[in-house]
């Protein structure tokens, strides 16, 4: 699912001319991590501080009962993606449970385009489902043909990839109707805004997550014009497309200094947004979820190594600050203000 880009808590700054300014200092770094135990730790960096094993227990009495796919948060709720088709929804500042919303096929992602309203995407279900916030319900459903992976709100739109029909579809938040579809390259899978808002990234899965195809396919990330919408063009992820057919991607997020990231199994790549070209290795991390905090200006990473390890980054070259290790059955982290 698609964490990049879309965590509501963090706030961007704006900078004065060149690259803005970052305190990459070194301070308290505090965040929650979702496991399989099933338990949502509260933990703290440097020094490896678990200043709660299970916030979710401690808050409501009792253990979380299933399994979790994910968690994102918006304005004062955290929203708990469960595998039981359904999201619970958490008061991020104590933690409790604040109701339940049952859906029609489990979550593979939330977006909010206002204050009142959730669109939730479901993976091979086919549909789109929309929930009152307010109320805590589902307020309806929007049925779309093929396997919706990822999705962003731009304005009073909410766009998202289609992965099985190789398309980007443009849902109108206002009327809750689908309005705009366009054809990508084969296998979209990740999406984000660009700082300008104008444009949209998306990273097309290569041969190596593609079971789908039996010839060597790089990933490649696209570019695409909003008003109207228009591929403007895409570009392999790395220069060698031998070496990048086998290389997994896991993500993507943009900065304020227009420069794409893409997660991948074998490093952090960085694009140059305004040339739609200069792609460049910076880190040969094995990336499993990477996250941006616009306001610190890091990149939050969790590896695939046994254990895993966060990694916090800052900068356009993404040079590491610290990492340590995380709990084996880490699912996602979010990061804290």
């Amino acid at each position: 699912m698609k964490w990049s880009a879309a965590i509501a808590l963090l706030f961007a700054v704006g900078g004065c001319g060149g690259e803005p300014f970052y305190d990459t200092a070194p301070s308290v770094h505090r965040f929650l991590v979702l496991t399989t135990a099933p338990a949502l730790q509260l933990r703290q960096e440097p020094g490896g501080v678990v200043l709660d094993d299970d916030v979710y227990r401690t808050a409501n009495g009792s253990p979380l009962t299933e399994l979790p796919r994910g968690l994102t948060a918006f304005r004062e709720t955290l929203y708990l993606l469960l595998s039981s088709a359904a999201i619970e929804p958490l008061e991020a500042a104590t933690y409790r449970r604040q109701g339940r919303i049952l859906l029609p096929a489990p979550a593979e992602g939330i977006a909010f385009p206002n204050a009142t309203t959730g669109y939730v995407w479901h993976g091979a279900a086919g549909m789109v489902s929309i929930v009152d916030l307010l109320s805590g319900s589902l307020a309806g459903t929007l049925p779309v043909s093929g396997s919706i992976h990822d999705a962003v709100v731009a304005g009073a739109m909410l766009y998202a990839v289609d992965t099985e029909n190789s398309r980007l579809l443009a849902i109108d938040t206002r009327t809750r109707a689908l309005v705009g579809s366009l054809a990508l390259p084969p296998r979209p899978r990740f999406l984000t805004l660009r700082s300008t808002g104008d444009e949209l990234l998306v990273l097309s899965w290569g041969s190596a997550d593609d079971t789908t195809t039996t010839s060597p396919r790089a990933p490649r990330l696209s570019f695409i014009r909003l008003t109207p919408l228009e591929l403007l063009g895409s570009i392999p992820v790395y220069s060698s497309a031998t070496d990048s057919a086998r290389t997994h991607v896991t993500g993507i997020v943009a900065t304020a200094e227009d420069f794409a990231y893409v997660a991948t199994s074998a490093g952090l790549v960085r694009v140059d947004v305004r040339s739609r070209g200069s792609a460049r290795v910076l880190q040969r991390w094995n990336i499993r979820q990477l996250l941006y905090v616009p306001y610190r200006g890091e990149f939050w990473i969790v590896t695939t190594d046994t254990p895993p390890r966060l990694i916090v980054a800052a900068g356009s070259r993404a040079e590491e600050l610290f990492s340590a290790p995380l709990p084996e059955g880490t699912i996602a982290i979010l990061p804290l203000p």
